[in-house]
Protein backbone atom coordinates (compact mmCIF):
# COMPACT_ATOMS: atom_id res chain seq x y z
CA UNK A 1 0.00 0.00 0.00
CA UNK A 2 3.07 2.23 -0.14
CA UNK A 3 1.76 4.30 -3.04
CA UNK A 4 -1.03 5.73 -0.84
CA UNK A 5 1.14 6.53 2.19
CA UNK A 6 2.71 9.79 1.07
CA UNK A 7 -0.39 11.97 0.94
CA UNK A 8 0.43 15.46 2.24
CA UNK A 9 -1.86 17.45 4.49
CA UNK A 10 -2.87 18.09 8.07
CA UNK A 11 -5.36 16.00 10.03
CA UNK A 12 -8.31 18.16 9.03
CA UNK A 13 -7.49 17.72 5.36
CA UNK A 14 -6.92 13.96 5.64
CA UNK A 15 -9.69 12.95 8.05
CA UNK A 16 -12.11 12.07 5.23
CA UNK A 17 -9.62 10.53 2.83
CA UNK A 18 -9.43 6.74 2.62
CA UNK A 19 -8.05 4.27 0.08
CA UNK A 20 -9.18 0.65 0.50
CA UNK A 21 -6.98 -1.76 -1.43
CA UNK A 22 -7.89 -5.32 -2.37
CA UNK A 23 -5.07 -7.73 -3.18
CA UNK A 24 -4.62 -11.52 -3.34
CA UNK A 25 -1.43 -13.01 -1.89
CA UNK A 26 1.18 -14.53 -4.21
CA UNK A 27 1.79 -18.15 -3.28
CA UNK A 28 -1.33 -18.30 -1.12
CA UNK A 29 -4.49 -17.36 -3.02
CA UNK A 30 -3.39 -15.58 -6.18
CA UNK A 31 -4.42 -18.50 -8.40
CA UNK A 32 -8.17 -18.36 -8.90
CA UNK A 33 -8.45 -14.95 -7.23
CA UNK A 34 -10.18 -13.10 -10.10
CA UNK A 35 -13.78 -13.91 -8.98
CA UNK A 36 -12.90 -12.89 -5.42
CA UNK A 37 -11.48 -9.57 -6.57
CA UNK A 38 -14.54 -8.90 -8.72
CA UNK A 39 -16.77 -9.60 -5.73
CA UNK A 40 -14.80 -7.14 -3.62
CA UNK A 41 -15.08 -4.46 -6.31
CA UNK A 42 -18.83 -5.01 -6.63
CA UNK A 43 -19.32 -4.73 -2.88
CA UNK A 44 -17.10 -1.64 -2.64
CA UNK A 45 -18.97 0.07 -5.50
CA UNK A 46 -22.28 -0.16 -3.63
CA UNK A 47 -20.85 1.92 -0.77
CA UNK A 48 -20.49 5.11 -2.83
CA UNK A 49 -16.76 5.48 -3.48
CA UNK A 50 -15.48 8.73 -4.95
CA UNK A 51 -13.06 6.74 -7.12
CA UNK A 52 -12.34 3.11 -7.99
CA UNK A 53 -9.98 1.33 -10.33
CA UNK A 54 -6.98 -0.85 -10.98
CA UNK A 55 -3.54 0.12 -12.21
CA UNK A 56 -3.73 -1.79 -15.51
CA UNK A 57 -7.25 -0.98 -16.67
CA UNK A 58 -7.92 2.49 -15.28
CA UNK A 59 -10.53 4.04 -13.03
CA UNK A 60 -14.21 4.97 -13.25
CA UNK A 61 -13.36 8.39 -14.74
CA UNK A 62 -11.45 7.09 -17.76
CA UNK A 63 -13.37 3.83 -18.27
CA UNK A 64 -16.42 2.11 -16.77
CA UNK A 65 -16.86 -0.09 -13.72
CA UNK A 66 -18.04 -2.83 -16.08
CA UNK A 67 -14.78 -2.62 -18.03
CA UNK A 68 -12.76 -2.75 -14.81
CA UNK A 69 -14.67 -5.83 -13.65
CA UNK A 70 -14.32 -7.54 -17.03
CA UNK A 71 -10.54 -7.08 -17.07
CA UNK A 72 -9.83 -8.41 -13.58
CA UNK A 73 -7.50 -11.41 -13.71
CA UNK A 74 -5.77 -13.55 -11.10
CA UNK A 75 -3.45 -11.24 -9.19
CA UNK A 76 -5.16 -7.96 -10.08
CA UNK A 77 -4.70 -5.30 -7.39
CA UNK A 78 -7.61 -2.88 -7.03
CA UNK A 79 -8.11 0.41 -5.18
CA UNK A 80 -11.29 2.09 -3.99
CA UNK A 81 -11.21 5.65 -2.63
CA UNK A 82 -13.76 7.10 -0.22
CA UNK A 83 -14.47 10.62 1.03
CA UNK A 84 -16.77 9.55 3.88
CA UNK A 85 -15.91 7.65 7.06
CA UNK A 86 -19.38 6.15 7.36
CA UNK A 87 -19.18 4.60 3.92
CA UNK A 88 -15.92 2.84 4.78
CA UNK A 89 -17.39 1.50 8.03
CA UNK A 90 -20.38 0.13 6.09
CA UNK A 91 -17.98 -1.46 3.60
CA UNK A 92 -15.92 -3.09 6.36
CA UNK A 93 -19.04 -4.48 8.00
CA UNK A 94 -20.17 -6.07 4.75
CA UNK A 95 -16.71 -7.45 4.02
CA UNK A 96 -16.61 -8.96 7.51
CA UNK A 97 -19.90 -10.70 6.78
CA UNK A 98 -19.28 -11.82 3.19
CA UNK A 99 -15.48 -12.33 3.29
CA UNK A 100 -14.71 -12.23 -0.45
CA UNK A 101 -11.36 -13.98 0.14
CA UNK A 102 -8.63 -11.43 -0.64
CA UNK A 103 -6.54 -9.21 1.62
CA UNK A 104 -7.95 -5.77 2.38
CA UNK A 105 -5.86 -2.77 3.46
CA UNK A 106 -7.30 0.56 4.61
CA UNK A 107 -5.13 3.64 4.14
CA UNK A 108 -5.89 6.73 6.22
CA UNK A 109 -5.08 8.55 9.46
CA UNK A 110 -4.19 5.69 11.80
CA UNK A 111 -6.37 6.46 14.81
CA UNK A 112 -9.35 7.23 12.56
CA UNK A 113 -8.89 3.90 10.79
CA UNK A 114 -8.68 2.16 14.17
CA UNK A 115 -11.96 3.79 15.16
CA UNK A 116 -13.58 2.49 12.00
CA UNK A 117 -12.20 -0.98 12.67
CA UNK A 118 -13.71 -0.92 16.17
CA UNK A 119 -17.06 0.25 14.85
CA UNK A 120 -17.09 -2.49 12.23
CA UNK A 121 -16.31 -5.11 14.87
CA UNK A 122 -12.89 -5.98 13.47
CA UNK A 123 -10.79 -5.26 16.54
CA UNK A 124 -7.26 -3.91 16.68
CA UNK A 125 -5.23 -3.16 13.56
CA UNK A 126 -2.63 -5.93 13.31
CA UNK A 127 -0.21 -4.20 10.92
CA UNK A 128 0.59 -0.52 10.40
CA UNK A 129 2.81 0.96 7.70
CA UNK A 130 4.03 4.54 7.96
CA UNK A 131 5.55 7.03 5.56
CA UNK A 132 8.79 8.50 6.87
CA UNK A 133 8.45 11.58 4.70
CA UNK A 134 10.65 12.82 1.89
CA UNK A 135 14.43 12.94 2.29
CA UNK A 136 17.12 14.63 0.24
CA UNK A 137 16.96 17.90 -1.66
CA UNK A 138 13.45 18.76 -0.54
CA UNK A 139 13.89 22.36 -1.67
CA UNK A 140 13.38 21.06 -5.20
CA UNK A 141 9.91 19.79 -4.37
CA UNK A 142 6.83 21.73 -5.56
CA UNK A 143 4.92 23.92 -3.11
CA UNK A 144 3.15 22.04 -0.33
CA UNK A 145 -0.35 22.84 -1.61
CA UNK A 146 0.56 21.34 -5.01
CA UNK A 147 1.91 18.24 -3.27
CA UNK A 148 -1.34 17.88 -1.35
CA UNK A 149 -2.99 17.16 -4.68
CA UNK A 150 -0.29 15.30 -6.60
CA UNK A 151 0.55 12.90 -3.75
CA UNK A 152 -3.01 11.58 -3.91
CA UNK A 153 -1.75 9.77 -7.00
CA UNK A 154 0.93 7.56 -5.50
CA UNK A 155 2.47 6.74 -8.87
CA UNK A 156 3.01 10.45 -9.67
CA UNK A 157 0.76 10.43 -12.73
CA UNK A 158 -0.58 13.92 -12.01
CA UNK A 159 2.07 16.39 -13.16
CA UNK A 160 2.98 19.20 -10.78
CA UNK A 161 2.74 21.83 -13.51
CA UNK A 162 -0.68 20.51 -14.55
CA UNK A 163 -2.10 21.66 -11.22
CA UNK A 164 -1.10 25.27 -11.81
CA UNK A 165 -2.23 25.13 -15.43
CA UNK A 166 -5.69 23.85 -14.54
CA UNK A 167 -6.10 26.41 -11.75
CA UNK A 168 -5.38 29.19 -14.21
CA UNK A 169 -7.84 27.62 -16.64
CA UNK A 170 -10.50 27.77 -13.93
CA UNK A 171 -9.75 31.45 -13.36
CA UNK A 172 -10.01 32.07 -17.11
CA UNK A 173 -13.39 30.37 -17.22
CA UNK A 174 -12.22 27.49 -19.41
CA UNK A 175 -12.91 24.77 -16.83
CA UNK A 176 -15.11 24.39 -13.78
CA UNK A 177 -13.80 23.05 -10.49
CA UNK A 178 -15.67 19.79 -11.05
CA UNK A 179 -14.24 19.40 -14.56
CA UNK A 180 -10.69 19.97 -13.35
CA UNK A 181 -11.08 17.36 -10.61
CA UNK A 182 -12.27 14.80 -13.16
CA UNK A 183 -9.42 15.69 -15.53
CA UNK A 184 -6.92 15.05 -12.75
CA UNK A 185 -8.66 11.83 -11.78
CA UNK A 186 -8.28 10.52 -15.33
CA UNK A 187 -4.51 10.80 -14.96
CA UNK A 188 -4.42 8.69 -11.79
CA UNK A 189 -4.92 5.23 -13.28
CA UNK A 190 -5.25 3.34 -10.00
CA UNK A 191 -8.17 5.43 -8.78
CA UNK A 192 -6.47 6.85 -5.68
CA UNK A 193 -7.39 10.50 -6.26
CA UNK A 194 -10.03 11.74 -3.83
CA UNK A 195 -11.95 14.22 -5.98
CA UNK A 196 -13.83 15.74 -3.04
CA UNK A 197 -10.60 16.53 -1.24
CA UNK A 198 -8.94 17.74 -4.45
CA UNK A 199 -11.73 20.25 -5.06
CA UNK A 200 -11.44 21.63 -1.52
CA UNK A 201 -7.70 22.10 -1.94
CA UNK A 202 -8.07 23.68 -5.38
CA UNK A 203 -10.69 26.10 -4.09
CA UNK A 204 -8.28 27.25 -1.38
CA UNK A 205 -5.49 27.61 -3.94
CA UNK A 206 -7.45 29.72 -6.45
CA UNK A 207 -6.79 33.13 -4.82
CA UNK A 208 -3.04 32.40 -4.79
CA UNK A 209 -2.76 32.24 -8.58
CA UNK A 210 -2.81 35.21 -10.92
CA UNK A 211 -3.37 35.34 -14.66
CA UNK A 212 -2.49 37.86 -17.33
CA UNK A 213 -5.60 39.58 -18.67
CA UNK A 214 -4.24 40.80 -21.98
Amino acid sequence: MTHSLHRRGDRESLKDDFVVLGCPSTGINKKGSAPKTREYLRIAYTHHPINEGDMKTGNIYNTTIEDILDRVTDGTIVQVTYDCRENVVALLKELKEKRPGISITVSGVTDIVQGMMDEAGLGRIHTVEYSMGTWGQTEKLPDFDVLMITTMCGHAMIANDLVGKLIRDIKRGRWTLDEVAVEMAKCCTCGNLNLTRAKKILKEMLPLYVINSY
